[in-house]
């Protein structure tokens, strides 16, 4: 019942993981291999659920700090190898019935539990990292290491004293569960593609403008963006006193400076943004020559026009000033209407394949791929 508690844990804790680490881990990849995968993204990030509920299973539950004032480490560490299967064999007599009631101790399922909790880690380390079995076993027993430690320092010293056994045994099973994890991995990927096979299809893909590429670009746009729109209007309600009552917020859209922010980019660095320049893509004109200033003004006008412009005048046509719309049954349906508008936009932009949108019709630009990634450099 511990162990489910412990996953369940697991699984609440990694989507703030998985959260803090998206960014960093599609930059490394645009950076390497020139697209993300999906299949290497949901390979890696189970890993990253594997590693957490691994560390939740040995760290879990956690007592009260009170309880460990008296321990010390030289009480809460055994050195000694079978030490338990050492001491019912001096204690029982050696009978059929002792032996089952041995099967069926504590210790030898902790012991088990020790082995099967690092199978996964030794298959990853196969299958992904194509790691030898040498360094399989040395990492392995590194991972294990780095559990007792946890264990015998009190949770790196969050507690006064050791709140768990540190055992030698669980070093010797947790490598021998590695290794038996890297022995057995074709089982367990039998059915999935070899790392070469996932790095090729990355390789073909980093040449081509993807859906997820361009998903990639707006996201690394946008929170830069973002950031730097706060920090203004931060910074004006600082220095001018009482436009914290005026909100600059309702009169120009974080959408609206990010077209604005972007426009900026590509018409100083030639037809990219910080967004493209990590996503290997540039902005051109549709015949394949550069694009011009006011190629790239038209562009993200209509990229305004077509995505900002309805949720405008929704809100210029519910405004209490004017007074033109006052139901306010008509004025939510009238905002969920240019939300969803906005969003569907967005969405063809990034999904419809081979479908050029009328912002990119009218300006009469698109995107190409740069340069390779640096995987394919080295070849």
């Amino acid at each position: 019942m511990v162990y489910i508690e412990n996953i369940y844990i697991g699984l609440l804790v990694f989507p703030l993981i998985a959260a803090l680490i998206t960014l960093p881990y599609a930059l490394y990849q645009y950076n390497k291999h020139g697209s993300v995968s999906k299949l290497r993204t949901l390979i890696i990030y189970s890993f990253v659920l594997y590693m957490l509920i691994a560390f939740f299973m040995v760290s879990l539950p956690l007592p009260k700090k009170a309880s460990t004032l008296k321990n010390n480490w030289h009480t809460h560490i055994n050195l000694i190898p079978c030490k338990q299967f050492m001491m019912f064999w001096h204690n029982k007599a050696l009978t059929i019935a002792n032996i089952k009631k041995y099967i069926m101790s504590m210790s030898l399922w902790t012991l088990l539990f020790n082995v099967l909790l690092t199978m996964p880690f030794g298959v990853y380390m196969r299958y992904y990292f194509k790691l030898s079995i040498k360094k399989t076993m040395l990492y392995s027993f590194f991972l294990s290491l780095f559990y007792e430690f946890s264990q015998i320092t009190g949770l790196f010293w969050i507690y006064p004293g050791p709140y768990r056994m540190a055992d030698v045994e669980d070093l010797i099973c947790n490598t021998l569960g590695g290794v038996l994890g890297w022995q057995y991995t074709y089982v367990f990927t039998k059915r999935l593609p070899t790392r070469d096979e996932i790095d090729e299809k990355c390789r073909v893909a980093s040449k081509t403008v993807t859906g997820m590429r361009r998903v990639w670009s707006v996201i690394f746009d946008y929170t830069l963006g973002s950031v730097i729109f706060l920090f203004l209007i931060g910074t004006a309600e600082i220095l001018i006193p009482g436009l914290d009552n005026y909100s600059i917020y309702e009169k120009v859209s974080d959408w609206s400076f990010f077209c604005v922010f972007s426009l900026v980019q590509v018409v100083l660095t030639g037809g990219s943004t910080l967004g493209h320049g990590i996503c290997r893509v540039v902005l051109i004109s549709e015949d394949g020559r550069p694009a011009t200033r006011m190629d790239f003004l038209k562009r993200y006008l209509y990229l305004w026009l077509f995505s900002e412009l309805p949720d405008i005048v929704v809100g210029l046509v519910t405004d209490e000033k004017f007074g033109f719309i006052q139901n306010e049954n008509v004025i939510l349906f009238l905002t969920i209407a240019a939300k969803l508008y906005f969003v569907l936009y967005l969405i063809n932009v990034v999904f419809r394949k081979g479908v050029r949108m009328p912002h990119e019709k009218l300006s009469k630009t698109k995107y190409m791929v740069t340069e390779a990634p640096k995987a394919d450099k080295k070849k």
